[in-house]
């Protein structure tokens, strides 16, 4: 088992202006690219979408299962997929 760890940031899309910053832990039996994970969010810091979104899709893209733990209005919210 591989376990890559980063943090992210992707545009708030309730909040305009505003950047949400995500713990990630990607983690695969078989080995991932580090340019692959780091290309596959890079569009999202300046795309508006929602954590549990963004998590369903980094996890089908990457073929992996996706953690994004993100602090929202003061609630810590842990999204995990699939």
């Amino acid at each position: 088992m591989n376990t890559y760890e980063l943090e992210v940031r992707a545009a708030c899309p309730v909040h305009d202006g505003l950047i949400d910053c995500y713990g990630v832990t990607v983690r695969s039996s078989s080995m991932i690219p580090i340019e692959d994970i780091i290309g596959f969010f890079q569009p999202y810091s300046q795309q508006k979408i929602y954590q549990e979104e963004l998590t369903a899709k980094a996890a089908t893209a990457l073929g992996a299962q996706v953690e994004l733990i993100g602090i929202h209005s003061g609630v810590t919210v842990r999204s995990v997929a699939p």
